[in-house]
């Protein structure tokens, strides 16, 4: 159904994923080809041939990107045994997933390293994900983890295979800032996205990177600024955000005090555009299926940030910062878009207001490229009222869909997309 034109009418709230912008005046997306064609309101368009998505008065946003995981090489994670645990996040609307450096038996972020070994793993992962889609998500695999030896040959190689990415530095590998700073020149040379892990180290291999040393490496983003967990002390955290320009991430499982604390420092810098939101998965810890959720319901609640700003640090300032061609509800951009719904007996009325009193959202819909791959994960909240395809409703109507595998199991898939 990739390239057929897909109309979603009667759209409750647009939040576009612009955190200077994120409400559209609009109701209604065309899509074409995979990729956002047109917005504007359901009685200007009459579309022949369309699959026609009523969203039923649902907020409609776009898919959430995850710029914190280590995806397992083997799909595989030996921290917490779970297969899958991607698709299942795409399932909760996480359809972005990018690598802060892959976890494997051995290297590159637990053994000793070599340059050989992690610029292999760099370019193998990088293929890997490039063609793996678990669940439908995007996944931009292939972190390098750095490692002595390395040399400014090594970067041009890697990049000439596609690898564009520096794992958190810090957090696996090589971490002395000597060392480190001549490769961040080759780095950014051959255009590398360059992050930085912060704060204490807490697994075997990793190292404390201190606000000096952030400082000196100058990174495009800040990896768990309020701990992964535990978070660096709160003046020098202050003084991160006052002497850098850099992304600043949120990790929902990280220490809730220091984020909170972070985003009203930068609120009152009027920086909010700095902040984005990750789950560092799929270690014990960051193995949260709806982590980028629970950043946004936290934030939004006790720091009291409207709803589609911090939407739109889950997406929009993700997408900007490194660079992606979707997170944004605007013409030409990928149609990576989910439906939400305030849960049932909230005192919100939609999902935004859920959101901003703390709730958790439902998931009414997941799409990626233009094609519906889930309409919820196993265990996501309920939501109370689904989306229509074609005048058909896309509902739960038995236990096994509810829990076992729900993208394929849904009878509306055999209706309609399996004859569209």
């Amino acid at each position: 159904m990739r390239n057929k034109k897909i109309l979603i009418k009667n759209i409750g709230k647009l939040v576009s994923g612009d955190i200077n912008k994120p409400i559209l005046k609009a109701d209604a997306i065309l899509i074409e080809n995979g990729k956002i064609k047109e917005i504007g309101y359901s009685n200007e368009f009459n579309i022949k041939e369309a699959i026609e998505i009523d969203a039923n008065g649902l907020v409609v946003c776009p898919g959430f990107i995850d710029p914190h995981v280590h995806p397992p090489l083997e799909d595989y994670s030996p921290q917490n045994r779970m297969v899958g645990p991607m698709e299942e996040g795409c399932m909760w609307g996480t359809t972005t997933f990018i690598s802060e450096g892959e976890q494997g038996p051995g290297l590159p972020r637990f053994y000793e390293w070599d340059p050989q070994g992690v610029k292999a793993t760099a370019i193998l992962a990088k293929k890997i994900f490039d063609k793996y889609r678990p669940g439908g998500a995007k996944v931009h695999g292939g972190a390098l983890v750095l490692a002595k030896g390395l040399t400014k040959n090594d970067f041009k190689e890697m990049a000439d295979a596609g690898v564009w990415l520096i794992g958190e530095i810090g957090g696996g590998g090589l971490a002395d800032v000597e060392e480190v700073l001549p490769m961040i020149d080759w780095a950014r040379e051959y255009g590398f996205f360059i992050s930085v892990h912060y704060g204490p180290r807490l697994i075997p291999g990793a190292t404390t990177m201190t606000t000096e040393d952030v400082i000196r490496i100058n990174p495009n983003k800040v990896a768990h600024a309020n701990g992964g967990t535990t978070a660096a002390p709160l003046d020098q955290t202050m003084e991160l955000l006052e002497k850098t320009k850099c992304g600043i991430e949120i990790v929902s499982y990280g220490n809730p005090r220091m984020a909170y604390e972070i985003i009203e420092k930068i609120k009152k810098r009027n920086e909010l555009h700095r902040v984005v939101f990750g789950s560092d998965g799929f270690t014990g810890q960051g193995y949260l299926p709806n982590a980028i959720h629970r950043a946004i319901i936290t934030i939004s609640s006790m720091n009291k940030i409207p709803a589609e700003k911090a939407i739109a640090m889950a997406t929009g300032n993700t997408a900007r910062l490194y660079n992606l061609n979707r997170g944004i509800i605007e013409p030409g951009r990928e149609a990576d878009l989910i439906a939400i719904d305030a849960p049932p007996g909230s005192s919100g009325e939609d999902a935004l207001k859920a959101i901003e009193l703390g709730d958790t959202f439902g998931v009414a819909m997941v799409m990626v490229d233009g094609r519906i791959v889930a309409f919820r994960g196993r265990d996501t909240r309920p939501v109370r009222k689904w989306i229509k395809i074609n005048g058909k409703e896309a509902s739960v109507s038995d236990i096994n869909e509810y829990l076992f595998d729900p993208p394929r199991n849904y009878r509306i898939f055999q209706l309609i997309f399996e004859s569209s």
